[in-house]
Order: structure tokens, then C-alpha cells, then sequence
């Protein structure tokens, strides 16, 4: 049921309940204390209306809340016990809900992977797609677990979150984030326009399409609409789910929430990808503070070596070396050492190249191929103990273990 026809209904109902004329904004307030908020401007700023049985029902003892408003708003007693009753029945009939702002919110983040809906070819592929995009598809209220699409049935939801898109443009984002979908494949539906028989899976891909399509168009006009008015993360998904990179670009630019992970997988800069990573890895991400490490960045980098493996120190102390930093690369030497490995010695062994023996230190009694395996040790500059670049690095290799 649409809202103004809602309130339509709302209205006659108090007011053949009331016998008094009823103004219809009071309509509004007291459906605001009917789920307990003390005005309409409190509810619409915290939640929104839904039907079909989505959301938050009032609570049992809703009766009360509405005869104090309805007394607040100079109805006599008589009249705001008997608007309490209409109303009460009418919200029950009705199916009436409250869906909660911060309850739509989790489906606003977008699922880490590599790949945006619409790559897949086959509409049989849809529902997985969509799946993997959208991992936060479930939500809870009070213990009640609604699906996206139980949402997506509310039409008074609907166009509650249409009406605060004239105001916020978040509201646009919601609603792009309720139509998530990957794009259907026109294939089939192109196939049976031109005449083809279709056979019953076919036929179930064609309807699949239909469905999927008008959704789709619904997705990315709310998406876009979020990302030119401003919204971050909107600009970012836009970016990225459509191949727009000048969306990308948009969101480097804009300020507000937004996942520093996926900016740092597609920032069009090595500088706007070190920046994100941080960003993300201040934010306690262990991959991409990992990440970030392997950039060479010391503040991850002494983060990351108290866990990090021998391969891992090897690559930090020889990437020291290239940027000529030798006692950095001693840093990493010295925490080596102190888990008693050496970056100095060569790991470089003959193994053998298949047959029985494959894999096993190369015995010149069985013979045949080899293969040499492992590492060169790395050879690092001697410090200058006069620049203290010796007992620099040991104390900086002290600190890091000791974090």
C-alpha cells in the first residue's frame, strides 16, 4: 500500500472510530507514538515505514503512547482511547512495520572479490553472482532474520526510501543496495524475440531475465544517481560494478565513509593505493597491512617481520639493499638471526628432476637430471660502526621483536 493512500486510510478509520474530525497530520504523529517515537520527524530520522509484515512490529503496550499523543494533540479522553483501538487494529490489518535506518545500513558494503556482477555470460548464473556480490544479504531485527528480497517486497518501504531520495542521496544508495543484482545476459531473451523455440530451462533463463532486468536498470540509476550527488561508496561500487574508472577517480576525491580495502584494489595510483592501504591497515586489516608491507613501507614492515616468515625478511632486507639503505637491511638480518636463521647463508641445492628421487638433494650415485633449488645468501654491507649504523640496527631489531 502506498503511503498517501495509507494515510488516506488511516485517517477514515480514526476518524468513523473518534466520531471528530481529525487533521491529517495528527494521522502522523500518531503513527509516530504508535511505535514509539514522541513525533513523525523522530521516526522518519530513525526509521521507515514498511508493509507486508518487514520489520519491527509497535510494541504490545503501543495503546497508551497513542492516547497521550492523541491528548497532547487536544482530543478528549473519550476520542484518544478510541483512536488508540482504530489505529491499533489498523497497524495489525495493515501489517504495519518500522524498518530501521542502521538496519538497511549493512547492506550498503560491498563484497570483497575480484570481479563485479555482470561478468558472468549465463542468467543461469545470476543468483550465484548476486550471492557472491552481496554477502551481507541477511540481516537481523530483534532476532528476526529478514531476507533482501522480503525487503524488496514492501512496497510502502519502497517508496518511503523514494520519497527521502528527494532529500538525501544515501537513501539512493539503499535503494541501489536493495536492487543489487548482476546484469542479465539479453541472449536468450533476443533469441525468442526473433522467433526461436526455446526449451524449458531456456525458457526459465528467458523469465529470469525479465525479472532481473528492470531491477537492474533500478540498481544502477539509484547507484549513479548516489555517486553524483556525492556519496562516496556509492561512487566507488559505481566505479566499479560498471566499469565507469572516472567514478573511481570521483570517490579518491570525495570525502566520507568509505571501505579503504577496495579503494586500495582499484586506486589509479601507486601513491592512492599506499595511502588506502594505510588506511585500511590503520583500520586493523592484517592483509592489507601485509599488503602494504610488501610495498616496502617501514611502518608496516615493522609491523608485519615479529610473524613474518624467513622468505619474507630475505625480500624486505633485499629490497633495503636496492633503495640503499643497508641498515635496514641489517634490521631484518638481525631479526633473523635472533630466531636463529641467517640471511646470509645460501640455501642453493641439487635436487633431482623427476623419477623416484624427484625433489630429493641430488645423489651423483643415482644420476640423471637436476635442478637447483633455494637461495642465494645475501650479501650485506658491513656498517660503519662510527655512524652507530651497527647498534642503530640492533636496537630497532629489539623493539620489533619485542612488539
Amino acid at each position: 500500500m502506498m503511503f498517501k493512500a495509507l494515510a488516506r486510510a488511516t485517517h477514515q478509520s480514526l476518524q468513523a472510530r473518534a466520531g471528530c474530525n481529525i487533521r491529517h497530520s495528527h494521522v502522523h504523529e500518531l503513527l509516530a507514538a504508535a511505535f514509539g517515537y514522541r513525533t513523525w520527524a523522530a521516526l522518519t530520522a530513525d526509521a521507515l515505514l514498511a508493509d507486508h509484515g518487514v520489520g519491527q512490529a509497535p510494541q504490545d503496550s503501543a495503546e497508551p503512547q497513542i492516547t497521550g499523543r492523541a491528548l497532547q494533540l487536544q482530543y478528549g479522553q473519550a476520542e484518544a482511547l478510541a483512536m488508540a483501538d482504530a489505529l491499533g487494529e489498523f497497524i495489525a490489518d495493515k501489517q504495519l512495520r518500522r524498518v530501521r535506518w542502521a538496519t538497511l545500513a549493512p547492506l550498503l558494503r560491498m563484497a570483497r572479490r575480484s570481479e563485479a556482477p555482470g561478468e558472468h555470460e549465463e542468467n543461469g548464473d545470476a543468483d550465484e553472482d548476486l550471492q557472491d556480490w552481496d554477502d551481507t544479504s541477511r540481516l537481523s531485527e530483534n532476532a528476526s532474520t529478514f531476507p533482501r528480497e522480503q525487503f524488496l517486497a514492501s512496497g510502502l518501504l519502497l517508496e518511503s526510501l523514494e520519497q527521502a531520495a528527494t532529500k538525501d542521496p544515501h537513501a539512493h544508495q539503499v535503494l541501489a543496495a536493495l536492487f543489487r543484482c548482476s546484469k542479465p545476459n539479453t541472449y536468450l531473451y533476443e533469441e525468442s524475440q526473433k522467433g526461436r523455440q526455446l526449451t524449458a530451462s531456456e525458457r526459465g533463463w528467458v523469465e529470469q531475465y525479465l525479472l532481473l532486468a528492470p531491477r537492474y536498470a533500478r540498481y544502477e540509476a539509484h547507484l549513479k544517481a548516489a555517486a553524483e550527488a556525492g556519496v562516496r561508496a556509492a561512487a566507488l561500487e559505481y566505479g566499479v560494478a560498471f566499469e565507469r574508472p572516472e567514478f573511481i577517480t570521483l570517490a579518491e576525491r570525495l570525502n566520507g565513509d568509505v571501505d579503504p580495502e577496495q579503494m586500495a584494489r582499484v586506486a589509479t595510483s601507486l601513491e592512492a593505493r599506499t595511502r588506502w592501504l594505510r588506511r585500511a591497515a590503520e583500520a586493523g586489516s592484517h592483509r592489507a597491512l601485509e599488503d602494504l608491507a610488501d610495498l616496502g613501507d617501514p611502518w608496516a614492515q615493522e609491523r608485519v617481520a615479529p610473524l613474518a616468515g624467513l622468505h619474507w625478511l630475505r625480500d624486505a632486507a633485499e629490497r633495503a639493499l636496492t633503495e640503499g639503505d643497508p641498515v635496514r637491511a641489517w634490521i631484518w638480518q638481525y631479526v633473523a638471526l635472533a630466531r636463529g636463521e641467517d640471511l646470509t647463508l645460501s640455501t642453493l641445492a641439487a635436487r633431482h628432476d623427476g623419477g623416484s628421487n624427484d625433489g630429493e638433494f641430488y645423489d651423483s650415485d643415482f644420476g640423471g637430471p637436476l635442478y637447483v633449488d633455494g637461495d642465494e645468501g645475501l650479501a650485506l654491507p658491513e656498517l660503519e660502526r662510527n655512524q652507530h649504523g651497527e647498534a642503530q640496527a640492533k636496537a630497532k631489531a629489539q623493539a620489533i621483536l619485542r612488539a
